[in-house]
């Protein structure tokens, strides 16, 4: 079978018009992502077009290369109407048939990590910023080895990301409650407690809200009420 090839031309870029029957919409970020891909590698994807300079392939990349105001693009030109089953059939080709690639995560995940380590700003221009990044990498990791976002994140070495040094905290278990409001008052300046066990006072430094609601003991909420009320 002999393959059709094809000259590429260069036309300004106003001369373009979107296919009318285009389904595919390209969000700002998106676009932004084109559009720095343009800047560094220039155009090594076909934008294709009809005899009347409709576009069939190529949407987002016209819009991108408007957004950082290129005037002329390179585009390849077929001898169809844009109504022509063919120029339909390319228009969702163009779209469609990449979705049937399959995506091995974990191998994506190390390469753009790689690239992160070299520079967090090449990511512009991969289709992923450093929270997507970050949520792929939780995708494709147990939970033993990242638990959350914030991890996934800090393992990728991504700004932003790093973790925060613990809040030291102190538990302080009191026979009374006026041993414990006297503690808050003179020692840490505060009034809240925590909660009761038994006998027992417990508070928190820093304070925290009541969130262990079993343990208290709601027979006693007069003891509630701060020291100097």
């Amino acid at each position: 079978m002999e393959l059709l090839s094809h000259a590429v031309i260069r036309v300004p870029i106003d001369g373009l018009r979107p296919h009318p029957r285009n389904y595919r919409s390209h969000p700002e970020d998106q676009l932004a992502h084109i559009a720095r891909s343009i800047e560094l590698h220039g155009f090594y994807r076909n934008i294709v077009v009809a005899r009347d300079h409709t576009i069939l392939a190529g949407h987002g990349v016209v819009a991108a290369a408007r957004t950082i105001g290129i005037e002329e693009v390179p585009v390849i030109r077929l001898d169809l109407g844009p109504d022509d089953p063919r120029a339909y059939q390319l228009l969702a080709g163009d779209n469609e048939t990449s979705n049937l690639a399959e995506v091995d995560d974990r191998v994506l995940t190390e390469l753009l990590r790689e690239l992160a380590a070299v520079d967090v700003d090449l990511l512009l221009s991969t289709g992923y910023d450093e929270t997507q990044l970050a949520a792929l990498a939780l995708t494709t990791r147990p939970r033993s080895e990242l638990r959350d976002l914030s991890e996934a994140g800090e393992w990728l070495g991504l700004p932003g990301f790093e973790a925060e040094p613990a809040t030291p905290q102190i538990s302080v278990k009191f026979d009374s409650p006026e041993d414990r409001d006297r503690f808050w008052k003179e020692v840490l300046g505060g009034q809240r407690m925590s909660k009761k066990v038994g006998e027992v006072w417990t508070c928190y430094w820093p304070e925290r809200g009541l969130n262990d609601l079993a343990s208290v003991r709601f027979e006693d909420r007069a003891d509630w009420a701060p020291a100097d009320a």
